[in-house]
């Protein structure tokens, strides 16, 4: 399905099936896509601000250069997705599955990334995540 460059604004699209679809450059913007299906979808560049994602599959899509500020993540499985120079400010991550995600030059704070699960990551600044238990030895 190619939808590259459409205008999905305010689109509800909770529970389609997109996988593999092109949405690159989409408008996305404050669009419903809780419980969709979106693994292997292309989305570089589209426009995700302020959507519904809670729930959503995005294992292995393309979110490179992505604008998901302020987009509901919350319990989102995102394992192996492409963050790269993605914009992740005040987005909800809380129980977002982000294990083997590429999240380098992804413009996130920590606080944001706080509640994702993190394990095998690459962090903005190009390091693999480390989780605290690593460090913590056992007396």
């Amino acid at each position: 399905m190619n939808l590259s460059r459409a205008n999905l604004s305010e689109t509800k699209l909770s529970e389609a099936d997109l996988s593999n679809a092109n949405l690159s450059h989409a408008n996305l913007n404050n669009a419903n896509l809780s419980q969709a299906k979106l693994s292997g979808a292309n989305l570089n560049h589209a426009n995700l601000s302020f959507a519904r994602l809670s729930q959503v599959n995005l294992s292995s899509a393309n979110l490179s250069g992505a604008n998901l500020i302020c987009a509901d993540l919350s319990n989102a499985n995102m394992s192996g997705v492409n963050l790269r120079d993605a914009s992740l400010s005040g987005a909800n991550l809380k129980s977002a599955y982000l294990s083997g995600a590429n999240l380098k030059g992804a413009k996130v704070s920590i606080s944001d990334l706080s509640g994702a699960l993190l394990e095998g990551a690459v962090m903005p600044d190009g390091s693999k995540y480390k989780s605290l238990e690593d460090g913590v030895t056992n007396k």
